[in-house]
């Protein structure tokens, strides 16, 4: 099992945006499209909040108590709303609709980006699965972990004793024709597993 942390940088409108990008190219290409004349193509409501104190990141209120964005909690949520739809017209594209696109925050470190999707999960792996125990230290390396019912990439770089300090985590779970994904920068695998449990109770 990958060694895990949370990472204390404090979020910034910036961040958000560069990992929003990256991750509309990751997940847009794993999912397959609702096939079918009777694929439900309509559009996934997505929850203001989740339980455990996670909120959706376009929301300014989200921002409240965030010192590296005192006096410009609307102007970070407005920058959050306009990757959202940049996502959305990307997903759009890639999946033909039956999608749900929103990013939320927990605290000042924690930023979890959240996609739901009308469709049965597709292949979910890295492009490349190594023994990190194998490797050099500092080398990069993906691992390919269970958490409960999700199954999740681990992107990070070596450490002492085969140890992983991870720098991504995308998990993935479906049920039934429902399929949600999480990544997040710099957070245990543990925890992404956690929002997408969260995520899924709310949109079924």
């Amino acid at each position: 099992m990958s060694k895990t942390r949370n990472s204390d940088v404090p979020l910034t409108g910036i961040a958000i945006g560069a990992v929003a990008l990256a991750l509309v190219v990751v997940f847009a290409v794993l999912l397959p499209k609702a096939q079918g004349d009777e694929a439900d193509t309509s559009r996934i409501d997505m929850p203001s909040s989740l339980p455990g104190g996670y909120v959706a990141a376009d929301n300014a209120s989200a921002w409240k108590g965030n010192a590296n964005v005192a006096g410009n909690e609307a102007q970070v949520a407005a920058e959050v709303k306009a990757e959202i739809k940049y996502g959305d017209a990307a997903l759009q594209k890639t999946t033909g609709g039956g999608f749900g696109n929103r990013i939320y925050i927990k605290g000042s470190s924690e930023i979890f980006f959240v996609q739901v999707f009308r469709a049965a999960g597709g292949a979910f792996s890295p492009g490349e699965i190594s023994d990190p125990s194998k490797l050099q230290q500092g080398s990069s390396v993906q691992q390919l972990v269970k958490v409960g019912n999700s199954t999740c990439i681990v992107d990070g770089t070596t450490a002492t004793a085969g140890q992983v300090t991870p720098s991504q985590t995308q998990c993935q779970r479906s049920e039934g024709n429902v399929t949600v994904q999480v990544m997040a920068p710099s957070v245990a695998a543990s925890d992404v597993a956690k929002v997408a449990d969260l995520v899924l109770a709310k949109v079924r």
